[in-house]
């Protein structure tokens, strides 16, 4: 079934067509009466009309291929969008990356937004705080009814209280590393997080978040610049489209991923699998963990009691997470108290708001720089995988219409000139007889 857009094409290429027919069968009808008035004016607007629209047609046409498909000398300029395919993918490449999402754009798009602010209003306007709470529900019980509380009661007691300024961190993460890979933990994991996050992406917060970003960005890009906005209508990126087409996306991305043998997550295995390698032999990474250790347990010391915290609650967690309450809201109170108590913070806190968006767009800053490369790679890794007909079909379906409107623009165009012309000839014509006579 074909999409209201596909259907006003074709409309319009209708009118082109039945336009171009109809100059040439005026000036076939008016050609025996050219010598008169009537009949001169009408063969001038139907042959300059047809002659306009025929090279407007060619022209068209030879954007996608070869007119009447003819093979065309070069210098003609036919089947311009093969021949120039990858000057095409490089300049769209150039115009996402330099331009809609350069550096300063994505600033200035995430300083218009306090991500502070838009994070309570998630957690308070759209049912956040329940979806928080419910993830974190779902993971302690998850994590507390297939840990061995008692070698974790016994590991964290000994090492923290007995050896806590002995212990080897990196070694410990290490080996946590390796008993959840060594056991497919990892996995679980993984497509715990998938589930959750798919459900995430597909709200309808999150599409209108998205929605609002989007739009945004194309309007700075835009700057009241009526080129670019042409630019964007023709290439169908519209706010609504490109959220629609995101939320598709990552949903899809996140299904796959939920997928043992996808690419990305074996990359991401191989990745952990690396790390933990990395913490047994890379001494900076080792000395940086355990710079941050101290700075921790400094910090705690004369705050915390290990053993009495590890025997108030670590059993009372695996008695929730066996009851059969693990996942649902309630069955780990102290987190529910922990994510309200957050949010009354937030709440009440207007600082904590700014610290909250200073610490973030601190590190999403860092992280554009550094991958700020990798929009392009992904925008030309994408186009790449277009075939020369694929590439052609997506033109025509995002500015097929505006060019039907030039062959359109073409014939009228040629009609008036062809018009002006005749009675410009003619007046000049009986001027002269009349001079004459």
């Amino acid at each position: 079934m074909k999409s209201e857009a596909q259907v006003r094409k074709l409309s319009v290429s209708k009118w082109a067509g039945t336009l171009l027919i109809g100059a040439f069968v005026g000036m076939l009808a008016a050609f025996p009466f050219q010598h008169t008035f009537v009949g001169g004016i009408v063969f001038a607007i139907c042959s300059a009309a047809a002659i306009g629209g025929l090279a407007d047609w060619f022209a068209v046409t030879a954007l996608f291929g070869q007119p009447l498909r003819v093979k065309w000398p070069t210098w003609m300029g036919t089947n311009i969008i093969s021949r120039n395919r990858e000057r095409l993918i490089n300049e769209l490449v150039g115009m996402v990356q330099t331009e809609l999402l350069s550096i300063p754009n994505i600033r200035a798009r995430l300083d218009e937004h306090n991500i502070g602010a838009v994070l309570l209003n998630y957690l308070t306007e759209h049912n956040g705080e329940k979806a928080v709470n419910d993830i974190l529900q779902r993971l302690a019980g998850d994590v507390m009814s297939k840990a061995d509380l008692k070698d974790l009661a016994s590991v964290v007691q000994n090492y923290l209280l007995d050896h806590a300024d002995a212990i080897q961190v990196s070694e410990i993460i290490a080996d946590v590393g390796e008993w959840t890979l060594r056991n497919r933990y990892d996995d679980r994991i993984v497509e715990f997080l998938a589930a959750e996050l798919i459900k995430l992406v597909k709200s309808h917060s999150f599409r209108m978040i998205a929605e609002r970003l989007i739009d945004s960005a194309l309007q700075s890009y835009e700057n009241g610049l009526s080129r670019r906005k042409w630019v964007n209508s023709a290439a169908g990126l519209s706010a609504p489209a490109i959220s629609a087409k995101l939320q598709s996306w990552l949903t899809g991305y996140l299904q796959e991923m939920s997928d043992a043998h996808n690419p990305h997550r074996i990359q991401l295995k191989e990745m952990i699998e690396q790390y933990v390698v990395r913490l047994r032999t890379d001494d900076q990474l080792r000395a940086r963990i355990e710079a941050s250790k101290m700075k921790l347990v400094n910090n705690l010391k004369g705050h915390i009691h290990v053993d009495a915290y590890i025997s108030e609650n670590l059993e009372s967690f695996r008695q929730a997470a066996a009851s059969g309450a693990s996942g649902e809201s309630g069955a780990f109170p102290w987190i529910t108290s922990k994510v309200r108590l957050a949010v009354d913070q937030m709440e009440n806190k207007p600082e904590l708001l700014d610290r909250i968006d200073g610490t973030i767009k601190t590190w999403l800053y860092a992280f554009i720089e550094q991958k700020h490369d990798y929009i392009g790679k992904l925008v030309q890794d994408k186009l790449s995988t277009y075939s020369e007909e694929e590439l052609i079909k997506q033109v025509k379906q995002h500015a097929g219409r505006d060019l039907q409107y030039i062959r359109i623009n073409g014939t009228l165009v040629g009609a008036f000139i062809g018009a002006v012309l005749y009675l410009l000839t003619y007046i000049v014509e009986w001027i002269t007889s009349s001079l004459g006579g």
